[in-house]
């Protein structure tokens, strides 16, 4: 329990302070040696990014089904689905980041405390072990992004002195900009799963951003 409240705690204030380190990063001034593998760090660093973005949509829409009302919840199931019927992939793209973000400035009000206390009350084994796989799986997303706010200005530093690399780094840049501007809220969400966590007793959460997901029954 103690690694789970130091994991949690070290997640909250990455997410505190990610946004302001992110937006400190002036890409142009970066310098750095290129480091022979630049380019195959890019596509890792993408692709963690995309596990990351997974893990917790998937986890925040799942816990969202489970605090909000259902009132709350259908509006982001429309809003998502209309956003999925947006031709233009950048304008589609763009609907479905809004989404989330609408979902986790909600997730962030929640009471946590309150929801935990009614699960615990409940005792519903399947809900609670979907809330707890759920928990767990957005706390490895976030281990991941923060992993990911380090690694992204140190690719753009090692790309900086060739020419080839710095065209291939606007989506490295995205991530980094997109992560700063959903720290505030994860970090609120963060804090209130940690009390959820405890209350109705979920799986052990993750001490590493290496560590693998864990599967839920719908």
């Amino acid at each position: 329990m103690k690694i789970q409240k130091l994991v949690l705690s070290a997640a909250v204030a990455f997410a505190c302070s990610a946004a302001m380190n992110a937006s400190a990063i002036d890409f142009g001034m970066l310098k750095g040696g290129n480091s022979g593998n630049v380019e195959n760090d890019i596509k890792a660093f993408l692709k963690t990014a995309d596990e990351a973005h997974a893990l917790t949509s998937k986890s925040a829409f799942v816990l969202g089904q489970a605090l909000l009302t259902k009132e709350e919840m259908q509006l982001n199931d429309e809003a998502l689905a209309a956003a999925n019927k947006i031709t233009d992939d950048k304008e589609r793209e763009a609907a479905k980041a809004k989404v989330e973000l609408d979902l986790q400035a909600q997730l962030s009000k929640v009471n946590y405390e309150t929801k935990a206390n009614e699960l615990a009350k409940t005792n519903d084994k399947k809900k609670n072990g979907l809330v707890g796989a759920s928990i767990y799986n957005f706390v490895l997303g976030l281990l991941k992004d923060k992993e990911l706010a380090g690694k992204g200005s140190t690719l753009v530093s090692s790309a900086a002195t060739n020419p080839m690399l710095i065209t291939k780094m606007g989506p490295v840049k995205d991530v980094v900009a997109s992560l700063s501007g959903q720290m505030g809220n994860m970090g609120k969400i963060a804090s209130g799963l940690q009390k959820m966590s405890t209350k109705i007793g979920s799986v052990p959460l993750p001490t590493s951003a290496s560590a693998e997901a864990v599967a839920a029954a719908d």
